[in-house]
């Protein structure tokens, strides 16, 4: 009775792959925990180490908070207009940003409390749309769909992140110019509600909710262990990783001494990396399991990444393009993973509980791991002798300790029971057969791509292509995509429940 007729099943899939080729580039320039905003941070307003890791705690301290509001919104509310609401408070305040030089002080001040509402309405909205879209997305297609959908969404989020950076560097790296990228963000995020109002949700997810997040809901999570394994290994992941992780960028600014298109070209080699293996990952997750593939992904980002940033100096940073290909191409194995693990285990009947358990959970233990960083990197000695001719950062020793530490909670993924898993030795047996991970085929491509400029060319215009016949197949049912925004606009918020 929930689930939608197959026509608007399909165009719903598609609308929502064009409105992810608008929001997460924006994401990927506006979250205060990744690079574009951490570079801004370091470069422009001077924040140190401290400061950066308040910044990068920030969005799991919102999704930490976010049941709260989430609960008060649904008394007037249904989750298809909060998902909506959302997206405004979350692309809105970044055209202020562009204001920022007028003021004479309280530039750290204003642009703090700038992300702080963008950053808690990005954590409604990502409860809101992992709930409204575990009622769309059939389970015996997650894998395939969300791969396919997060390699079309990457493709635009590389060029976009790739020419901002290049805009950056080009204009002096000027609050005004940061001002300017900021906002054309926030209006691309805008373009992506557009394209959400065109997709069709079952009547859960449009009307309101009959009650708020009872008790008893809760009491349930609490007695379901194999959730909270999961849980565990999220929320302590996230911790121990986000240590070192959100400091990467300023090490290479400090350290190598590389600029903000610098850092952009590795975050982009990070990004193809995604690209080149997420259909691969889909595909290994439909069939042997999310849990044991999860498992490989963790593993590998974790050895990879400690290898890498151990020998990272001025005289050794060429390398640093590989590891962030590889360790680009885990992550975009641990995000699809994670979620499709996660709503394959929730019940369908407490979705709304479970998930946003799971994500104000596994952020309080996420937002401990910045704060964490910032605090050692106070009070261990910036330089600790040398090793090969390159000098031992205090950067370096933050980064082995939290990467070790996530080699050591991976454990706890073994405790985890997925429906139908199979053996993580499968796992491993079958990707050393697939083209998506064969490292040579793999950084042959990535090589070519970043390199020449027919490369470039050719990943714009197959990307160009694919959103092109997305529109057109959209168009066949009579609706004006360009045309109606001010009615799009007003339509979750007119709805009759």
């Amino acid at each position: 009775m929930n689930r939608l007729r197959h026509r608007d099943l399909l165009l719903t899939l598609k609308y929502s792959t064009i409105e992810a080729c608008f929001s997460v580039p924006m994401l990927n320039l506006t979250m205060p925990n990744f690079a574009f905003v951490i570079a801004f941070a370091v470069s422009v307003l001077g924040w140190g180490p401290q400061a950066i890791g308040l910044a990068a705690a920030l969005p799991h301290l919102c999704n930490f908070a976010q049941p709260v509001v989430t609960a008060a919104l649904r008394r007037a509310f249904s989750t298809y207009q909060i998902m909506c609401l959302s997206f405004i408070f979350s692309a809105l305040p970044w055209g202020l940003v562009a204001f920022l030089p007028w003021l004479s002080s309280g530039q750290d001040l204003a642009f703090g409390g700038l992300l702080l509402v963008a950053t808690l309405a990005n954590s409604i909205g990502s409860v809101t749309w992992s709930t409204a879209i575990a009622e769309v997305v059939p389970e015996r297609i997650s894998g395939r769909y969300f791969g396919r959908r997060n390699l079309l969404f990457g493709a635009w989020t590389l060029l976009v992140v790739m020419f901002a950076g290049h805009m950056a560097d080009r204009g002096g790296r000027s609050l005004a110019t940061f001002g300017w990228i900021f906002a054309a963000a926030g209006a691309s995020r805008l373009v992506g509600l557009f394209f959400l109002t065109r997709m069709k949700f079952p009547a859960s997810v449009t009307g309101r909710s009959a009650r708020a997040l009872a008790l008893d809901d809760l009491r349930a999570v609490s007695r379901d262990t194999n959730y909270l394994w999961l849980i565990a290994f999220i929320g302590l992941w996230g911790l121990l990783l986000n240590i070192g992780m959100p400091f990467y960028t300023m090490f290479l600014m400090d350290g190598p001494g590389l600029s903000v298109g610098d850092v952009v070209k590795l975050t982009t080699t990070g990004s193809l990396g995604g690209i080149l293996t997420l259909k691969g990952w889909g595909m290994l997750a439909d069939r042997f399991g999310s849990k044991p593939v999860l498992l490989v992904a963790a593993t590998v980002w974790s050895l990879v990444a400690l290898a890498a940033w151990s020998l990272a100096g001025p005289t050794w940073k060429l390398h640093l393009y590989a590891s962030y290909f590889v360790i680009g191409a885990t992550t975009a194995g641990l995000q699809l993973c994670q979620f499709n693990l996660m709503v394959k285990l929730v019940p369908a009947e407490r979705r709304a509980a479970y998930v946003s358990t799971f994500f104000a959970l596994t952020s309080l233990l996420t937002a401990l791991g910045p704060t964490l960083g910032g605090w050692l990197l106070g009070r261990i000695p910036d330089h600790l002798g040398e090793f090969l001719g390159q000098p031992i950062r205090d950067f370096h020793v933050v980064f082995g300790l939290s990467l070790l530490g996530c080699l050591l909670v991976t454990n706890l993924l073994h405790r985890v029971r997925e429906p139908a898993e199979q053996p993580v030795g499968e796992v491993w047996r079958t990707m050393r057969t697939m083209r998506s991970f064969n490292p040579m085929l793999a950084l042959a491509t990535m090589g070519a791509l970043l390199i020449t400029p027919s490369g470039l060319l050719g990943l714009a215009r197959r990307s160009v292509r694919t959103v092109k016949r997305q529109v057109k197949v959209l168009s066949d049912v009579g609706e004006e995509l360009v045309e109606g925004g001010h009615e799009a606009l007003k339509a979750p918020f007119t709805r009759r429940d």
